[in-house]
């Protein structure tokens, strides 16, 4: 590697998060809720209980890499991440992720945490590393192009003001679901899935292969019980609730889409849009608005305090968007997902 090094007075620490007691858990939370506000300040910070949380349920088969580093004084001031799923279908991937807080920036402490990460990536055999920077926040892109990633897809993050939301609109394509979609029925599930419905879940979590990835390397995800079991576990014990519509081929009895959101107990007015796919072969029934509809009618039952939807949706996603706008979905970022070959990368750093 290059002869890139920390400002004099700073350390870094390599830790096994799993290992880690709550403290430091929290202590890194912390500078994870920071570097998040820069993006959204209007949000409370993740609670050091959902950090610790997360942490206690990291995916077995994760093989995950954390290096923390202090200033002079120190007080955390930047965390490197990343990892490598072995039990999945990119073990070429080197998830990575390079924080700084906005005090400590300029000083190469984020080139260093990359050429570490370059290190981890090597001995893990991935050749690939995948990040994503926030529009808003323009250090990040420009980092992420000075170490030679290439922008690889780029997504429209969108909110929906309910009180804006022509319900009118939402209730007609409910009441015409069912004629729009002969030979289809939806199914509501609150919260955890039961394991008897693991092979439908998995099913139609797999159509979401079928979404715009842009130009980033990456093959087909698919899901197993025992993946869906880790990320259960995770959410029984944490203070987000999911709530599902799957639609169901009533002839051949197959799962073939579905949508769901999650809401954050410390953040009681938003609600965050997860996935949302319907199989190729069953397109064309308008089922998508009617799953987005449905869903709609059942937070405004459940969820009373939420006032916005968040979404995130590739550019070149355009029957998702057309669906979204109709809504009354308004841009309000861009979210950037970059890659860069790992030996390219070392060699930017290096020069």
């Amino acid at each position: 590697m290059g002869e890139t090094r920390l400002p004099e007075g700073y350390t870094a620490e390599r830790i096994e998060i799993r290992r880690a007691g709550d403290e430091l858990i929290a202590e890194v939370n912390d500078l994870m809720n920071v570097i998040a506000a820069e993006a959204r300040p209007e949000l409370a910070g993740r609670p050091a209980a959902e950090a610790i949380n997360s942490v206690r349920h990291l995916r077995k088969k994760f093989e995950d890499w954390t290096t923390l580093v202090r200033d002079p004084a120190g007080t955390l001031v930047a965390r490197a991440y990343g990892g490598v799923d072995r039990d999945g279908d990119n073990q070429h991937v080197f998830d990575v992720e390079i924080a700084v807080v906005p005090s400590h920036r300029r000083q190469r402490i984020g080139a260093w945490c990359l050429g570490q990460a370059v290190l981890a990536a090597n001995r893990t055999g991935a050749t690939l590393f995948i990040g994503s920077t926030d529009s808003t926040v323009t250090c990040g892109e420009a980092f992420a192009k000075w170490a030679g990633f290439e922008l690889a897809l780029s997504e429209r993050e969108s909110d929906l003001a309910l009180a804006d939301l022509d319900w009118e609109m939402v209730d007609r394509w409910v009441d015409e679901g069912p004629g729009r979609a002969p030979g289809y029925a939806l199914e509501f599930i609150d919260g955890i899935y039961p394991e008897e419905l693991y092979d439908d879940i998995i099913a139609w979590q797999n159509v979401m292969n079928d979404a715009p990835r842009g130009d980033l390397d990456v093959n087909d995800d698919h899901g197993s019980h025992e993946k869906l079991a880790e990320y259960e576990a995770r959410l029984a014990t944490s203070a987000v609730t999911r709530l599902e519509y799957i639609a169901r081929h009533l002839d051949s009895g197959a799962v073939i889409g579905g949508t769901n959101v999650y809401y954050e107990q410390w953040t009681p007015a938003l609600l965050w849009q997860g996935a949302t796919a319907v199989h190729p072969d069953h397109r064309g029934h308008a089922l998508g608005k009617w799953l987005k509809a449905a869903m709609l009618q059942k937070v405004r039952v459940l969820l009373p305090e939420v006032q916005v939807v968040t979404t995130g949706n590739a550019y070149s996603n355009d029957p998702m968007l057309g669906i979204n706008n109709k809504l009354g979905f308004k841009e309000t970022r861009a979210y950037l997902n970059w890659q860069g070959k790992t030996a390219q990368v070392q060699a930017r750093i290096d020069r």
